[in-house]
């Protein structure tokens, strides 16, 4: 059939729009339509099957047939046709699908029309508030005082205790080090440490780490704030494969943290005395706050027309493949990209980023 063709019985199936992000597309089609793929399911099915006598692959397609049924040579004709018809289908209905259909063949008999229900997952439609781009006005960053003796002192400290064990490599890593062993706070142990000048040198830098720490931690915490008040004011149904497809990646790390910590997945499931579907559930909010926000983020990006700039995105391809030599280059891109208007959009949201 041609595309025309294929658009003209598109035509006639009826759309109707379901929660979740979700439409059913529902028709007939002639069983002319079908029939030409009738010879090549036949021709198909046949060739799996296995009959005495009969060399595999070369059964007879009347013997074939008689073995396998009409009904399953349909059935295979219909899912055949329907690899050719639905992308006219979602084209016809203007359907931004996601994800795989589900088809069910609602009637099935030779020389009557065939009777389709598909239904599928669309990209959701995305609202953003009005005020979306001075959101980050609304939540204040926390200062960091400049007082940070305390954390220099303790830091100071854990090097000391440190150095003391180091030189002492019999002893019982868990055991307390006394006071008297440690070693003197003076010039000559700052530079022992490394590139410090003095003592004094060592505890600027290390009050400069520690400010940078922090100053982290709060501009952190004013993203996560951020990203709560968005989340508060976004409508989006966010469909169910999306959320899915979150819990997959937070189960897929989950699985290599403990791997890294030298466990099988099994084990830990008895150690935290839950089943994987337990965990699933229990990761299931955090996973639809991820899709919500990964949708939200899309839209920014569209409203303030970000793209990421072709050089960096190769020059860090370039160097995520030499971590990672096996990853294929065109998902990697994708991801990269992905993280880098992730990054941008959120920088917006901030105010951290000049305005598109």
């Amino acid at each position: 059939m041609s595309s025309e063709q294929f658009i003209t019985l598109a035509h006639a199936f009826a759309l109707k729009r379901l929660p979740g992000s979700e439409i059913e597309l529902q028709g007939e089609v002639p069983f002319a339509a079908v029939e030409p793929y009738r010879t090549e399911a036949l021709g198909h099915l046949a060739s799996h099957l296995e009959l005495p006598g009969f060399r595999a692959g070369h059964v007879p397609a009347d013997v074939a047939l008689k073995k396998i049924g009409e009904s399953a040579v349909l059935e295979e004709a219909v899912e055949r046709f329907m690899r050719d018809f639905y992308p006219a289908l979602v084209t016809e209905h203007k359907a931004d699908v996601v994800g795989q259909p589900n088809v069910q063949v609602t009637k099935l008999a030779e020389g009557n029309p065939v009777g389709l229900l598909v239904r599928t997952a669309v990209y959701p439609e995305v609202v953003l508030p009005k005020n979306w781009r001075i959101l980050g006005e609304t939540v204040r960053l926390e200062p960091v005082p400049d007082t940070i003796t305390d954390e220099v002192d303790n830091a100071i400290t854990s090097l000391r205790r440190a150095r003391a064990k180091a030189a002492a490599p019999g002893q019982d890593p868990k055991a307390e080090v006394k006071e008297e062993a440690l070693p003197a706070l003076d010039d000559a142990f700052a530079q022992g440490l490394g590139n410090f000048k003095n003592l004094e040198d060592l505890k600027i830098k290390i009050k400069e780490n520690v400010k940078l720490e922090k100053e982290q931690k709060a501009k952190d915490k004013r993203r996560g704030e951020i990203i709560n008040v968005l989340l508060k004011k976004i409508s989006i149904e966010v469909p169910i494969i999306f959320v899915e497809s979150e819990l997959q990646k937070i189960m897929g790390q989950l699985k290599e943290d403990v791997t890294r910590f030298g466990l099988t997945f099994d084990g830990y499931l008895k150690q935290v005395g839950k089943t994987e579907e337990q965990l699933r559930g229990e990761f299931r909010d955090q996973a639809h706050k991820r899709a919500t926000l990964q949708l939200a983020l899309n839209k920014i990006a569209e409203e303030a027309k970000i793209e990421p700039e072709e050089e960096a995105v190769k020059t860090e391809m370039e160097h995520a493949l030499k971590h990672f030599p096996d990853a294929r280059p065109e998902l990697l891109k994708v991801h990269i990209e992905t993280i880098m208007r992730n990054e941008r959009a959120l920088q917006l949201l901030e105010g951290t980023e000049e305005k598109a």
